[in-house]
This record gives C-alpha cells, sequence and structure tokens, in this order.
C-alpha cells in the first residue's frame, strides 16, 4: 500500500488574495498544486503538475535559477540609470 505525505506552503496576499501551494508525495511522484481561495467556493486549484522523483533535483535547480534572476534582475532595476528624452 502506497502512502501518501501532504505539505503545504501558504501566502496571504490582501490586495491578490489568499494562495498556497500544497505538494503531495504519492509513490515515486510529487503532484504540486497551487491553489487559490474565494469566499463562497473555499479552495480550489488553479493549477496542477506531476512531477517524477526522477525530476525533482532538476525543478529545484530551475526555481533557483529562477530565483536567483529575480534577485539580480531586481538589483539592476532599483541601480538602473534614468534617461531623459
Amino acid at each position: 500500500m502506497t502512502s501518501n505525505h501532504h505539505i503545504s506552503i501558504e501566502q496571504a496576499a490582501e490586495t491578490v488574495g489568499a494562495k498556497k501551494v500544497e505538494v503531495t508525495v504519492c509513490g515515486d511522484q510529487a503532484i504540486i498544486q497551487m491553489l487559490t481561495y474565494a469566499e463562497g467556493i473555499g479552495w480550489f486549484a488553479q493549477k496542477t503538475i506531476t512531477v517524477e522523483a526522477d525530476m525533482l533535483d532538476l525543478l529545484a535547480d530551475q526555481f533557483a535559477a529562477a530565483r536567483g534572476k529575480i534577485e539580480r534582475e531586481g538589483d539592476s532595476i532599483l541601480s538602473a540609470e534614468v534617461l531623459e528624452f
């Protein structure tokens, strides 16, 4: 019998609404869901992706690369020179 493990990460954003990411491990797969909360509906899935175990490290590397790029571009935007027309 396969056991499932569940992880939930929540972000409360007042202007956008509540969002969370849930990861369920089922056998040799991770099921990743991006959920949004709406009044009257509750939590509902916006996107779902199933990742095989052998792809998890590659996915983690891609997330790390994306975070690094966002952080670098954020720094360069703050220090950018403004050109007048």
